[in-house]
């Protein structure tokens, strides 16, 4: 008896739907849940804060996963030394604020827009979270100076407030840097021209916070900068960005 095609084409359905429907249940299924808030007390120090920032950074807020490559991403080592001089009008912790919850303002030179904003999904860091990592930030070129009390303006505070007057009270220590090393005695401003030790005038507008950093970490002579602190780098950094106008 031969069984008409219809009732062989049905067979044939039911047998690889019942196939299909195995293999499917038997496959390991992944369920796919919010991000876990990390609880932060309000008390916490800043050191616990760095520690936290940290955890978040390599984990939750999945920073380490682009800025350990610096071909793609701006490398974060020194922030901390540099955070002041990226935006004008802008002290450390608003700049850092502002590149966690609107990245697309600033975009370093040399890069490309692409970070997202991690209070919104699917990272969703929450505001003591993101004041963490911020923390922990800071410790990359510094020290860490926020706490738990501490507003930016994208959770209620002012833009600038009295960091402001310490990045300058660090600007001028940076000159007072620079006469104890005798910069001044090769960097001279009556010989602007001299390829190897140019003068120091206008120098803000004719190199980035980043080049000068390098530049004196770097720097090669007897002068003793080899010998210099990371933050006496920093400060010597925040003055010479602010040596703006003509060259001599």
């Amino acid at each position: 008896m031969k069984i008409p095609i219809t009732l062989q084409l049905a067979v044939l359905t039911v047998l690889l739907t019942g196939f299909y429907m195995m293999v499917g249940q038997s496959v390991p299924q992944k369920e796919v849940h919010p991000p876990e808030v990390i609880e932060i007390a309000e008390d916490v120090t800043t050191e616990e804060m760095v520690a936290i920032g940290r955890g978040i950074y390599e984990g939750k807020g999945i920073c380490f996963t682009c800025h350990a490559n610096t071909s793609r991403y701006p490398d974060l080592n020194n922030i901390s030394s540099v955070a002041a001089t990226r935006k004008a009008g802008l002290t450390a912790v608003d700049y850092l604020a502002e590149s966690l919850y609107d990245p697309g303002a600033y975009i370093v030179e040399g890069f490309n827009p692409g970070m997202p904003e991690i209070n919104k999904p699917p990272i969703g860091l929450t505001d003591p979270e993101i004041l963490s990592v911020i923390a922990y930030l800071q410790t990359l070129g510094g020290e860490a100076t926020v706490t738990m009390d501490t507003r930016t303006a994208y959770t209620g505070g002012d833009v600038g407030g009295d960091e402001a007057a310490a990045d300058g009270a660090a600007a001028a220590a940076g000159g007072t840097v620079l006469d104890a090393y005798g910069c001044g005695r090769c960097h001279d401003a009556e010989q602007p021209e001299d390829p190897k030790s140019p003068s120091l005038k206008g120098i803000g507008d004719r190199l980035s916070a980043d080049q000068l950093l390098s530049k004196l970490y770097y720097h090669e002579g007897d002068d003793g900068l080899d010998q210099v602190t990371m933050t006496e780098l920093e400060s010597m950094v925040q003055f010479l960005t602010e040596q703006r106008g003509e060259q001599g």
